[in-house]
């Protein structure tokens, strides 16, 4: 408890210099600290204008994507605008015309009076609603707000700086040169003369030159308003710095001028980092580079620096700057005298600029210059460890088959950003635009899945879903709806398994596919001596998305396996070589093969007393005079989806054996993602509930020797849930697992401070999951 309130101390102390110091970044920082320490879900400050109209100053992460700081937005519904109630005022009216969370059902404000001028209204959201004892400490929040930002105030100034004013009217600052541009290039159909023909030309020119000047002011005003930030992207560096070079390389006399790039093959293959901004700094630096360098080479290294930092050097064979020039590189147009200023489109402020970038990207630059040597640029930036979920998928091969997923939707954005994430979870899209191309797509090939919008061009949506449905290669495919046409029911009757509602929930996408590529992964062992008939087997197993082990000779099955994980086996009984009977009994003799289920499909005639002999060792049998492919397609899947099946509460109660593990998931195919990996890895007895009240009840009624506990759930949360599990005597030293779907930075810490033994972020990696799963269960099965 002690260490808490130091901590809180450390961090109010730290805003406090932030505000002293005038930092920008104060408003983000102070949301931040909130969502922190009042378990609130997302905060807005808004600055509150003479008008009533609010602009937003500072933000916390989980506040939606289409509400942007420094912009201004109203609520004419508003009673603090309208009364003006001060920092002891809270409301939480449903009309609000403000949403802060795309998620959050419960929201409420508070007026924060400063000096009339620069009030600030606090918009906070919640998964709960809101309690006496929430409405006490959002007072304390309005009171402690109102001294930081106070006093934040009073160093910066006023809230809007001239840096913001810039930064704010960038659409009226381009909007004449853009007219201007449109004109002339109006002008231009006409029939001129020549001499007005050049005049036209050199007006378009200026006008161009502007418009960038224009540009790069506007950006330096965003960075001194500390409107700028990061903008993180996963690249090669290799192919980024190759296209970066072609956009100067198809355009300079090659002849004159050579480009030499070398990147350290030490490198990793993703770098995380913000490509837009590097970008603009080495087009800016070559552009100057190239300025000065009428004949030679420009050399591009790129080499790690530190963990962190990434380092480039560029080297021309230019005549040199002389000092007093180097002294002064960094002010504005310092190199407007020097060198051909017609090469590349750079503006007198390009090197400003892309020194402030590289300040921001927490790096620094050094240009030395010999007269007659020419002049090295070297700089670094700062780069982004990847994510264990990043490195993971960087690290996958390249996707087969298999995961192949089908999109059709024929707005452009969105099957663009939907292409995006999917390749980034490590699946392969094919992106449709109708259903015409649809149907021709699933002709060619069967998919892991099937993403479509219902409101499509040529044809009705549910009408492709039903085609799908009876198609061949589709009806096995897994099909997600994402619409903005709220027609859920009528999706799912007609067999599709999920259904998104326009914008699309991506964390709960990338779980679905999971799931489905979970299930697609399974192994079938096939034995028939019959080849026809296995070839025949194969192919429905195939044909219903699984991968088929089939061997005609019983002999070599044994071997075949012996490094393999397999989910069902299909085996005939009458067999030359070494009859079903046997191979049966060898395959169950297996420890990691005695809970194998096993589907006896046999033509053989008259085996009712031999089947006395394997009694229990397998868990159907199929006819091969009477059962048709329909029959047995259908016996597989039900085979295979048993891993999906939780364990009835009520069952679990009595048992006095094995290990019993409490799932606390609400979403339903992450309840299926982990009940899967459990029972594969033969972890048979997994109870699920929905939320965190349910958890604590069912720990109650029964122990558990493990709990995996999503942390983001309606009406208890993890956290709540943890916490309250802990004061219960029997379960201080129960193993709790956190379950963090799209971890953020600092999510592990606030995970064991709740109570958790441990965390694990979603999508799972199913390795370490069941490595830390047997872990904390290590003991419990040596007893067992």
């Amino acid at each position: 408890m002690q260490s808490s309130k130091v901590d809180f101390l450390s961090k109010y102390n730290s805003l406090v210099k932030q505000a002293i110091d005038a930092s920008h970044d104060l408003p983000d920082n102070l949301c931040e600290f909130f969502i922190a320490e009042y378990e609130l879900q997302a905060v807005i400050l808004f600055k509150v204008n003479e008008n009533n109209s609010l602009t937003i100053i500072g933000k916390s992460g989980e506040v939606k994507k289409n509400l942007i700081k420094n912009n201004t937005y109203e609520c004419s519904n508003c009673k603090l605008l309208t009364n003006k109630l001060g920092a002891s005022g809270f409301n939480s009216q449903p009309d609000c015309e403000i949403q802060a969370s795309e998620h959050i059902i419960y929201e409420g404000c508070i007026y924060i009076k400063i000096d009339g001028k620069n009030d600030i209204l606090c918009k906070i959201a919640k998964k709960t609603p809101f309690s006496n004892t929430d409405k006490d400490y959002i007072q304390t929040l309005g009171d402690a707000a109102k001294n930081i930002l106070k006093l934040w105030i009073g160093n910066k100034g006023s809230i809007t700086s001239t840096s913001q004013i810039v930064a704010e009217i960038a659409h009226e600052l381009r909007t004449p040169t853009n007219s201007i541009m449109g004109f002339a290039s109006l002008l231009n159909e006409d029939n001129l003369t020549s001499s007005q023909a050049e005049y036209v030309s050199t007006l378009k020119e200026s006008a161009f030159n502007l418009l960038s000047l224009i540009n790069d002011l506007i950006d330096l005003s965003k960075i001194d308003a500390g409107i700028t930030k990061e903008s993180l992207a996963n690249i090669n560096i290799k192919n980024f710095v190759d296209e970066v070079i072609k956009l100067f390389s198809d355009k300079v006399n090659k002849s004159k001028i050579e480009f030499i790039i070398n990147i350290d093959k030490g490198l990793p293959e993703t770098i995380k980092l913000d490509s837009q901004k590097l970008r603009y700094i080495l087009i800016n630096i070559i552009t100057s580079s190239l300025r000065l360098t009428e004949r030679g080479r420009i050399s591009l290294s790129v080499s790690m620096a530190t963990s962190n930092k990434l380092n480039f050097r560029i080297t021309d064979t230019s005549s040199g700057i002389s000092s007093q020039k180097l002294n002064d590189i960094f002010k504005p147009f310092a190199l407007t005298e020097l060198g051909n200023t017609k090469v590349g489109n750079a503006t007198g402020l390009g090197l400003v600029l892309a020194k402030k970038y590289i300040e921001l990207l927490k790096g620094d630059i050094n240009i030395t210059s010999l007269i007659g040597k020419g002049t090295t640029y070297n700089f670094t930036i700062g780069i982004e460890p990847l994510t264990a979920i990043e490195t993971q998928i960087s690290a996958l091969p390249k996707p087969s088959k298999k995961n192949r997923v089908l999109v059709v939707e024929d707005d452009y954005a969105t099957s663009k950003l939907l292409s995006n994430y999917l390749n980034k979870w490590g699946y392969e899209p094919t992106i449709v635009n109708s259903a015409d191309q649809a149907l021709k797509a699933i002709d060619k090939e069967i998919y892991l899945a099937i993403l479509m919008d219902i409101v499509l061009p040529d044809a009705n949506g549910f009408e492709l879903l039903k085609r799908m449905r009876e198609h061949k290669n589709a009806k096995n495919s897994p099909v997600i709806v994402c619409s903005v046409e709220a027609e859920q029911q009528k999706a799912f009757l007609m067999g599709a398994v999920e259904y998104f509602v326009k914008p699309i929930k991506y964390k709960y996408l990338v779980e679905v596919l999971t799931s489905y590529r979970l299930k697609k992964d399974s192994n079938i062992l096939i034995v028939d001596d019959d080849v026809p008939t296995l070839n025949l087997v194969k192919e429905t197993v195939e044909q219903a998305g699984y991968n088929a082990i089939a061997e005609s000779h019983s002999s070599k099955v044994m071997n075949l396996i012996e490094a393999i994980n397999l989910d069902l086996a299909i085996i005939d009984l009458d067999m030359p070589e070494l009859n079903g009977f046997e191979l049966i009994k060898q395959i169950k003799s297996k420890s990691n093969f005695a809970k194998l289920p096993i589907i006896i499909y046999t033509g053989k005639e008259n085996y009712q007393e031999d089947l006395k002999k394997i009694d229990g060792l397998f868990a159907d049998l199929l006819q091969k005079s009477s059962t048709n492919i329909e029959e047995l397609s259908d016996t597989i899947n039900q085979m295979i989806n048993r891993y999906d099946e939780p364990t009835p509460q009520e069952a679990v109660v009595e048992q006095k054996e094995g290990v019993k593990i409490l799932l606390v998931e609400d979403y339903k195919h992450s309840q299926i993602i982990v009940t899967r990996l459990l029972k594969k890895n033969n972890f048979d007895t997994i109870v699920v509930v929905e939320n965190g009240a349910e958890a604590v009840d069912a720990v109650k009624k029964q122990h558990f020797d493990l709990i995996l506990m999503d942390m983001q759930m309606p009406v208890m949360n993890g956290f709540e849930a943890t916490e309250k599990i802990r004061q219960i005597p029997e379960y201080k030293e129960i193993p709790i697992i956190a379950l963090t779907a799209f971890a953020m930075k600092g999510d592990r810490e606030k995970c064991l401070e709740a109570g958790a033994t441990d965390y694990i972020p979603k999508p799972i990696d199913s390795q370490e999951f069941i490595e830390k799963v047997k872990y904390f269960t290590e003991s419990k099965i040596k007893v067992s």
